[in-house]
């Protein structure tokens, strides 16, 4: 199934093919609360500056001052949270300590009290030993949006952060700030819900979706979704290049 039109192309800010995801984490060597237990990692989507002025330097004719005040391109923003599961805290409490969100699909995937998989969870999973990648937030930069970029970008992301996880899970939402209405957001969970689905994720319990980190299926997907966007890359240059 292809979920990117590559004949939109043309109206994408800048050529896709340079995006690049730079992953960034902090923590302290001397570790204060949960921090064994809890990694966040914050996910940027961006055209490097240095890179699009080379790239333009050879592709097109701008001079030197207009390429020395080239920026960098933001495209989005995603956030992840990594749960350890055999740390020396209870996963819940870290969760829980976190944002209400990440808290809410812990009463989901955990048995809150025992520190382990509720059994419904443990019941999906291939091979349920090892931790847990939540999927917290995933914004794109309003132009960069309804070209089908989102579930490339988080596939990848998914794909660096989640070695040792038994699971990727997530809770379909808005999550670009907007007031939404009750039937709104009801709305844009069902339409998210379908989108993670293109890399892999399945509905759970309470509007939690899975994504198994042992099954071939997701690797199939993202390799899908690689696939078109290199075709959205190359439309991209045959409207730019011609």
């Amino acid at each position: 199934m292809t979920i990117i039109a590559p004949s939109t192309a043309r109206h994408l800010p800048a050529d896709p093919s340079l995006i690049t995801l730079v992953y960034q984490h902090e923590h302290p060597v001397r570790s204060f609360e949960f921090d064994d237990t809890l990694e966040a990692w914050r996910v940027t989507a961006r055209i490097d500056a240095n890179v699009l002025a080379e790239e333009l330097s050879a592709t097109t004719d701008m001079d030197q001052e207009a390429l020395d005040s080239v920026e960098d391109i933001a495209v989005g923003r995603m956030s992840f949270v990594r749960v350890r599961m055999f740390g020396s805290d209870y996963p819940f409490e870290a969760m829980d300590s976190y944002t209400g969100d990440v808290a809410g699909i812990g009463e989901v995937v955990l048995d809150v009290a025992a520190g382990e998989w509720s059994e419904a969870f443990e019941a999906v999973l291939e091979h349920p030993v090892g931790d847990l990648l939540i999927m917290d937030r995933v914004v794109l930069e309003p132009a960069w949006r309804g070209f089908g970029l989102g579930p490339v970008l988080a596939g990848s992301a998914i794909r660096r952060l989640s070695e040792g996880c038994v699971a990727a899970v997530c809770e379909p939402a808005s999550a670009d700030g907007r007031e939404l209405s009750e039937a709104e957001h009801r709305e844009a969970s069902v339409k998210l819900g379908r989108v993670w689905e293109t890399v892999g994720f399945v509905t759970f319990q309470d509007g939690v979706h899975v994504l198994d980190c042992h099954l071939q299926r997701p690797q199939d997907l993202l390799a899908q979704r690689k696939e078109d966007f290199r075709a959205l890359c190359g439309s991209w240059r045959e409207n730019h290049r011609s």
